[in-house]
């Protein structure tokens, strides 16, 4: 592997959730002055971005060193498959373990809840800011001629009677073009058009027959671009969980399917802030109030048989624990709070109080 090539990749590794939508709650007679809410577990989600290429066999390759000195010409079909980018990135995903009701008495000041779409906590009392949806981008389609190469056949080339005089003749055709273009540059050709853009216009047209006339000998290539989103949800540490497949020649393929080269994710857990089973038992005699999460961090790496393409230390909720905010800070008359919690863990992002008139 290209040395530049991992510190590319690790560029892409962001550690923030995306959330499309944000769902605004009031408490009142229609929840019975109660909700019920999730702290999220941490997904995983793995973007990976590949890149395509495809040659097709120009019908003179044989032929390119002889009549045109070209070497290294794709004697063959070649379609040649590798991984452009990889983005990872922990998103939510409601915890059915980490479930809470809150009950609010109806002589309170109510706040009002923002969630994300699968009902995990996002804010209280202050509106999150929904961060822009991200746009696909169309695959690119390089090398495409403006004219096929039997546009710009002679009819001489065409009568030829073996591949060999077809060839010979399509390259001379090449050289002939490639002289008449630079007699126009030079101004040295009958009939130089005055006009600057009339003489940009011969040239590109001469251009372009020269390359449908060139891919006989060298092919044709296309390249495009293929985007798959994998996700995973580690529960403890993870040594190898096969995650993808690609092919050389077939591109993405299923898990499976050996054809395809395995590319790996290893989680290993670089900050644990979980709790015992006694300490868990002890939390439950707590006074109840509004859950949030301490999350642990975990480093993830994607990985295949070369070695590492990308890596970064994550949040996670379920490598943390949970903790209670009391209720009435929230439902406070005259000194009412507000908070902003991180979708993919359930963590305390921003907390204010403010003073009332």
């Amino acid at each position: 592997m290209r040395n530049y090539t991992a510190a590319v990749l690790a560029a892409f590794i962001t550690t923030g959730a995306l959330a499309q939508t944000v769902q605004q709650v009031t408490i009142g007679d229609n929840f019975d002055y109660g909700l019920t809410y999730s702290l999220p577990i941490t997904k995983i989600e793995i973007k990976v971005s590949a890149h395509c290429t495809k040659v097709v066999a120009g019908e003179f390759a044989l032929y390119a060193e002889k009549y045109l000195g070209l070497k290294d010409v794709a004697l063959e079909d070649q379609t040649r498959w590798e991984i452009k980018q990889i983005q990872l990135k922990g998103v939510a995903q409601a915890d059915s373990a980490r479930t809470y009701h809150i009950y609010f008495s109806d002589k309170a000041a109510l706040p009002t809840f923002y969630f994300t779409e699968e009902r995990c906590l996002w804010a209280i009392n202050q509106k999150p800011e929904v961060p822009q949806v991200e746009k696909p981008v169309a695959a690119p389609v390089v090398n495409k001629l403006k004219f096929k190469p039997s546009d710009v056949m002679t009819s001489d080339l065409l009568k030829a009677g073996s591949k060999a005089k077809q060839a010979e003749l399509c390259a001379d055709e090449i050289f002939s073009i490639r002289e008449s273009r630079s007699d126009l540059i030079r101004g040295e050709a009958d009939n130089v058009p005055n006009d600057g853009a009339q003489l940009q216009l011969m040239l590109d047209n001469l251009t372009a027959q020269e390359e449908a006339l060139l891919s006989l000998f060298v092919g044709t290539t296309t390249e495009t671009d293929e985007v798959r989103t994998f996700s995973f949800t580690p529960s403890d540490e993870v040594g190898r969980e096969l995650v993808f497949r690609l092919s050389r020649e077939l591109g993405f393929v299923e898990k499976d399917d050996l054809s395809g080269a395995p590319y790996y994710v290893g989680v290993s857990i670089i900050e644990d802030n979980r709790m015992s089973a006694m300490d868990l038992n002890a939390r439950k005699k707590l006074e109840k109030g509004i859950a949030y999460c301490i999350p642990g961090k975990a480093r993830v790496q994607l990985f295949n048989a070369q070695g590492s393409l990308a890596e970064g230390d994550i949040p996670m909720a379920q490598f943390g624990h949970v903790e209670m905010l009391p209720q009435g800070q929230f439902t406070n008359k005259k000194r009412p709070c507000s908070a902003l919690f991180i979708p993919s863990t359930g963590a305390i992002k921003l907390f204010e109080q403010t003073e009332t008139q």
